[in-house]
Parts: structure tokens; C-alpha cells; sequence
């Protein structure tokens, strides 16, 4: 009897956990799985925002170097400067900083009515997927940033992934021409939610990669001259496509990486400089550019350079 007894216990406890899961499953978010549609799109933008400045820096840091702006300390030989983990950091930022986000910020801020942050993260997700094909070529794009939906995504040829880059772009322009939408983000760090200065901005970054597609495309030539006819193109220094790095050091250090890895007050070990001018570089812009002229003659890259 007492067995009986025990053994009824036990069933009535496992049902009653059976049952008690089943509710919970049906009223509570796996928080270790959190649904995109619960993010706020302000604070993901944020996210696409920094990645960004990330992509760019190591695709500014690797084209610098093969063009001996900067000295190429890698290697001797452009064979052999660089190896396949080099670029590592650049693909992680690139998909899964800038493209997976963007892919989340983007049909939550339209369905939101942002249409200014929408706009924003295609214009970076454009960017960035136009410049990983400038330096690799053929990269994922349609398989690209799926997750465990597929884990190896193949590389879509290079001409494809440019026609995504004008789409994007191409919707962006519209998405900031776009009337009656919520507040912009708060935490615009490029063109504080200016949605002309942005929508300039993504006209002009239009032309750069027609520019670059001119030669493959006999179709491109009216397309840039219908840009050009419109006229609405980044022309003075207010409205460039910069961000704006801060003077802190310390939580979070807010300062150019090229500062804060070459101005620390150590001048040994892991602190001392790392990243150094090309001989060459320097010399053509202040020597052979400018010769012994006037100010007004040298060359204007100078003043900003050095």
C-alpha cells in the first residue's frame, strides 16, 4: 500500500511538471533565444552603426598598406604580407556586425514607420557588401547571415552582389524621401538624423559604385548622368560621410584606433606604436607633390596626413 501510494505521488508530480511546462512554454520567451521582432531598433542601429566604423578601418588599414600609405610590416613581399586569418576580423564584423543587424533593424524599423533608420542600415549594409567585393570579389550575399539555416554559405559572383548594393541604396533614397515616419535615432552618429545629409549621402555613394561598375556595364552611363542631373551630391565639408571619434579613454575608449594604439604614454612593450607612415608616401607627398613652393602650392593631402 505504502508503494502504491509513493508510486502515485510520483505520477501525479510528473504530470503536474508536464503540464506546468507546457503553459510556461506557451507564455514565456526562451530568453537565452530572444526574438529580433522584441529589439529595439534604436539601440540594434547602434550596433550596425559601430561595426560599420569597424569594417571600414580594417578595409582602410589593409588598402593603405598595399599601397604603401601605410608601411606593410606583415611581410616583405605582397605575397606573403598577408595570410587568410588576417581577415578574419574584417568578415566577422562585416556579417555579423553590419549585414546580420542590418537584416534585423531594417523590417522592424519599416513596420515601425522608422523610416530614416531603415534607410540607415541599408546604406550600410550597401557599403560594406560593395566593399567586400572590391576586395575579395565573389562573397556571400543571398545565403549570407542565415544562421544555423545554413552554415556554409556559398559566394554570390560579384556583379550579383553589386546589384543588391544598388537595390539597397536605391531604397534607402527612398525610404528618406518618406513622409509622416516616427522620430528618427536619438544616437545618429554620422548626420544626427538629418534625413537630406543621409539621403545625399546615399546618392553619392550611388555614383561611387557606378563609377566603379562603368567599364562592365554598357548601361551605366545614363544612370550616372541621371545622378549627375539631380545634382544631390556630398560638395562641402559639413556634409561628409565622417564619424566623429571622442577623446575618452577609458569605458569605453571613444578615440581613433590608430591613436589609442600609437599615443599611449608607454613607448614599450604591447603599448608603444604600432602602425607606421610609408617612407615613400611621405616623401612623395612633401617632397616630389610639392616641391619648395609657396604654401598655397603643396599638396593638400599634407595638412592632413602629418
Amino acid at each position: 500500500m505504502k508503494l502504491y501510494k509513493k508510486l502515485l505521488t510520483v505520477l501525479l508530480f510528473v504530470t503536474t511538471l508536464s503540464v506546468g511546462c507546457k503553459k510556461l512554454d506557451t507564455i514565456i520567451e526562451n530568453p537565452n533565444s530572444v526574438d529580433p521582432s522584441q529589439a529595439n531598433v534604436d539601440l540594434l542601429l547602434n550596433g550596425v552603426q559601430a561595426n560599420f566604423v569597424s569594417v571600414f578601418n580594417n578595409l582602410s588599414d589593409f588598402g593603405q598598406e598595399v599601397t604603401r600609405q601605410q608601411a606593410m610590416t606583415g611581410g616583405s613581399l605582397y605575397n606573403n604580407a598577408y595570410s587568410p586569418t588576417s581577415f578574419d576580423g574584417t568578415w566577422t564584423n562585416a556579417y555579423t556586425g553590419v549585414i546580420k543587424n542590418a537584416n534585423a533593424v531594417i523590417p522592424l524599423a519599416l513596420q515601425q514607420k522608422k523610416y530614416l533608420q531603415a534607410g540607415i542600415a541599408q546604406v550600410f549594409k550597401a557599403y560594406v557588401l560593395g566593399s567586400m567585393v572590391d576586395f575579395f570579389g565573389d562573397v556571400p550575399d543571398k545565403d549570407a547571415a542565415l544562421g544555423q539555416d545554413n552554415l556554409n554559405p556559398k559566394a554570390d559572383p560579384g556583379a550579383e552582389v553589386y546589384k543588391t548594393v544598388f537595390t539597397l541604396l536605391d531604397s534607402a533614397i527612398s525610404n528618406f524621401s518618406k513622409t509622416g515616419g516616427s522620430a528618427g535615432p536619438p544616437n545618429d552618429l554620422f548626420f544626427q538624423s538629418n534625413t537630406s545629409k543621409w539621403r545625399t549621402a546615399a546618392k553619392t555613394l550611388k555614383l561611387k559604385f557606378l563609377m566603379q561598375t562603368r567599364l562592365v556595364d554598357n548601361t551605366i552611363t545614363a544612370k550616372i548622368q541621371s545622378l549627375i542631373t539631380e545634382n544631390d551630391f556630398i560638395k562641402v565639408d559639413a556634409n561628409d560621410f565622417v564619424f566623429k571619434y571622442g577623446t575618452t579613454n577609458i569605458s569605453p575608449d571613444s578615440r581613433h584606433p590608430h591613436y589609442a594604439a600609437n599615443y599611449n604614454n608607454a613607448s614599450t612593450g604591447s603599448n608603444s606604436a604600432n602602425d607606421f607612415i610609408g617612407s615613400y608616401f611621405m616623401w612623395a607627398v612633401a617632397v616630389e607633390k610639392s616641391g619648395s613652393g609657396a604654401v598655397t602650392s603643396l599638396d593638400p593631402r599634407r595638412r592632413y596626413y602629418f
